[in-house]
């Protein structure tokens, strides 16, 4: 689960900003929240919700997960630069390191993890274990500082290997990717939950993470067809029409290894067809002495009773963004048979969405979270009837806005006084009380 994360120097944040999931004493929802092991007074949210006006910096939050993400598991090269972006408003900011402060729960530790990096080099690294009563050191890593480097040598095993492994770590690098890269075993549970547990889902993914939960799993294929039926979509199933292997892109490694795949693998195809955010097609092969190559093709049932098939670029922007956020809700709902934990980051949820659906979506979730739940959702978004102490409490909305002179700024719901339970906080909202609105100009606004 992600408790914190706070981010300073980052696109349109020059001051420190902070995302926390750590619950107020608010009592509303209680039962949602989730225990946190080793602490007996801190409980966990599963929901968090950011609003804000366009260019707010909501979209700058989840990029911050998704370079720091980048940054743990993968190395960009000798020459290569890392995914930093300062705030560039001013002449100061350009100069300094970005900061990505970032708390989690992976397995029974509660992990702290922190950076600052330029797009040329790592400034400084640090890893640690929090627990109620204290804090244990992993590693520490300050390249101002000739290139200290301090670890736990009763964390880990072997000392010799460790020393190799930050020894042989680059500038550019994170010892947290680089030393599990290396083997250094102790760091794999950190670095499993970016790789395993983080799952960012933003605006334009949801062709290939529809398409990557398609090969992993048989099962959801059938949940995906009984799902976009039962949430009024017109499609009635999904179905796959036989095609050949001219059909696939005419790319060689691609044909290459579809024509080697065995009896039991498959592999999932996506081809963007059309300009635009939504034109694709997908395609399943099957291996084996002769690949069987399948379009897959959305089924609707018309006015003569029959059944007819599309190709999945004609649905509408809704259906397609919905098809995006299926992976997910497989997840949620247990139907893939999971219970490992899960933190879902996405950018707009309800974009294309109606927002009952969409509040059908949370509300659904929040309904199986209890003590011991380990999945979590965070979200940006625009839906302002989310924005309902019915459903969720204060502590789980936060709004994101921007100065005139281009800052921006993360403030909590619970850090305003005086929001009585039954306060009508959308009317709030839209009247400026807690900021995150478009300033708009009466000019440009009346042309």
């Amino acid at each position: 689960m992600l408790l914190n994360f706070t981010i300073e120097n980052w696109m349109s944040f020059r001051d420190e900003a902070s995302l926390s999931t750590i619950s107020s004493l608010e009592r509303r929802h209680g039962g949602t929240r989730a225990n946190l092991p080793g602490f007996r007074s801190k409980k966990v949210l599963p929901v968090v919700a950011l609003y804000g006006g366009n260019a707010s910096g909501k979209t700058s939050v989840f990029k911050a997960l998704a370079a720091l993400s980048e940054m743990v598991l993968r190395d960009c090269g000798v020459d290569g630069l890392l995914p930093v972006r300062p705030f560039s408003l001013d002449d100061e900011s350009p100069l300094k390191p970005t900061v990505f402060d970032i708390t989690f729960l992976a397995g029974k530790n509660t992990y702290r993890l922190v950076v600052e990096a330029t797009r040329h080099a790592v400034k400084y690294e640090s890893l640690e274990i929090l627990k109620e009563k204290g804090v244990v050191e992993v590693y520490e890593r300050d390249a101002s500082s000739d290139g200290f480097f301090n670890y736990n040598e009763g964390y880990f095993r072997s000392s010799t290997h460790v020393f190799f492994a930050a020894a042989s770590t680059r500038s550019n690098q994170l010892f947290l990717q680089s030393g599990f890269a290396q083997n250094v075993t102790e760091l794999e549970e950190p670095y499993r939950w970016f790789s395993d547990t983080l799952e960012l889902v933003g605006v334009e993914s949801q062709a290939w993470s529809f398409a990557t939960a398609l090969s992993k799993s048989d099962d959801f294929l059938v949940y995906a067809a009984d799902a976009l039926s039962r949430m009024d979509t017109g499609v009635c199933g999904l179905a796959g029409e036989s095609a050949d292997m001219g059909s696939l892109p005419p790319d060689a490694r691609l044909l290459k290894r579809a024509s080697e795949l065995k009896e039991n693998e498959t592999m999932t195809v996506v081809i963007d067809r059309m300009p635009g955010d939504y034109g694709f097609e997908m395609f399943l092969v099957k291996g084996g002495s002769r690949p069987d190559v399948q379009r897959l093709r959305t089924v609707h049932r018309g006015p003569d009773g029959k059944e007819h098939t599309l190709s999945i670029g004609m649905e509408s922007s809704g259906t397609q963004r919905l098809m995006g956020l299926l992976p997910m809700l497989f997840d949620l709902s247990g139907a893939s048979g999971s219970t490992g934990s899960k933190v879902f980051v996405v950018d707009e949820l309800d974009r294309c969405l109606h927002t009952m659906l969409t509040s059908n979506l949370v509300e659904s979730f929040l309904a199986k979270c209890g003590p011991q739940t380990r999945k979590q959702i965070l979200f940006t978004t625009h839906d302002l009837l989310l924005m309902d102490q019915s459903l969720l409490r204060r502590d789980e909305m936060f709004i994101a806005q921007r100065g005139s002179d281009g800052r921006s700024e993360l403030v909590g719901l619970s850090e305003f006084d005086g929001i009585r339970f039954d306060k009508d906080l959308i009317r709030s909202y839209l009247d400026g009380r807690f900021g995150g609105i478009p300033m708009l100009d009466e000019v440009a606004a009346n042309g």
